[in-house]
């Protein structure tokens, strides 16, 4: 019997997962799954990756970002994001061991190389097409569903300094005067746009590399240990107030107001604040060289992860034009 996303979203809605699969049908499902996952992220066939992603999307969003209960949703969501994971380790990853002040230079180099806010598309963000923008826009926010999930995920595995770290990320995230979902939406709605959760992967502007940047930090916030989410949230944190800086100022000269502009302008500077804070944690914490060189891996990972969504970007929006 074949796996359909629909079939999986209707188990998930059972609080209790007690729906139980009729005999032979877990086997069969989980080579479907398997043989899903190997073409995805061992053959790198892009519309296998495309359904994949899909399944792990719609698992996510309908399970609160957590590893599901209910028996077929669970072996999926497992048996794909542990090959997704393993492909982009093979990937991206292979740091060696090493010290912790050469972590922390390889994470500031890696920043560097691969933050976003470098990428050429902010270039064409900058001339001022409002279309171009838009697709930029729809990707970012698409991008940053399920992040304080992720943030909540991590305090989990983390302890000490760490986890108030962590903890203090995820409260900023709910500020007492406005969230920065309302901050995010606010500014999305200014451009003429709406999200529907469910629906974001339909839009034709919609590229699936946002999807793939999402899943992974979910994955890596599950994963036991803490040192890849934390090296991933850092390339986070790193990158974006200088990204938030070039978005002020494109919305700026579209004429935008400062409420409208809370979120960037918030996020110019404050950002700054939590890297260092990420990257002291990870100085401090790391007990092994082995630990530094994970860091860097999941710092990484994030990284090129969002470089490859902003070439997607790129290149839908040359479609466009």
């Amino acid at each position: 019997m074949p796996l359909h996303i629909a079939d999986l979203r209707r188990q998930i809605v059972d609080p209790w997962a007690s729906e139980e699969p009729g005999a032979g049908v877990l086997e069969e499902l989980t080579a479907e799954v398997t043989t899903l996952g190997r073409r995805a992220y061992i053959d790198d066939d892009r519309a296998a990756r495309s359904h994949a992603e899909a399944i792990l999307y719609f698992i996510n969003i309908d399970n609160c970002f957590a590893p599901p209960l209910h028996a077929v949703a669970a072996m999926a969501w497992t048996t794909l994001m542990r090959m997704k994971l393993g492909a982009l380790r093979r990937r991206f990853g292979g740091c060696p061991p090493v010290s912790v002040p050469e972590m922390s230079r390889r994470l500031r180099a890696a920043v560097e190389q691969w933050g976003a806010y470098n990428h050429p598309v902010i270039a064409t963000l900058h001339e001022g097409d409002l279309g171009a923008y838009r697709i930029w826009a729809k990707n970012w926010f698409g991008s940053c569903v399920g992040f304080s999930a992720q943030l909540a995920a991590l305090v989990q595995r983390t302890t000490g300094e760490a986890k108030k770290v962590v903890l203090e990320n995820l409260t900023d995230e709910f500020d007492h005067r406005v969230t920065h979902d309302v901050l995010r939406t606010r500014f999305y709605e200014s451009l003429g746009l709406s999200f529907d959760v469910a629906g974001a992967l339909d839009d034709p502007d919609r590229v699936l590399e946002a999807t793939e940047l999402l899943n992974a930090r979910t994955g890596l916030a599950y994963l036991r240990d803490p040192n890849w989410a934390l090296g991933c949230f850092y390339g986070v944190e790193a990158n974006w107030p200088p990204e938030c800086r070039h978005h002020l100022e494109i919305n700026r000269k579209r004429g935008l107001d400062d409420h409208t502009l809370e979120y960037w302008t918030g996020h110019a500077t404050a950002d700054d604040h939590h890297s260092a804070e990420w990257l002291g944690v990870l100085e401090r914490m790391c007990a092994s060289e082995r630990a530094c060189g994970d860091a860097v891996d999941g710092a990484v990972i994030q990284l090129r992860l969002r470089w490859q969504m902003y070439d997607a970007i790129a290149a839908r929006i040359g479609e466009r034009k």
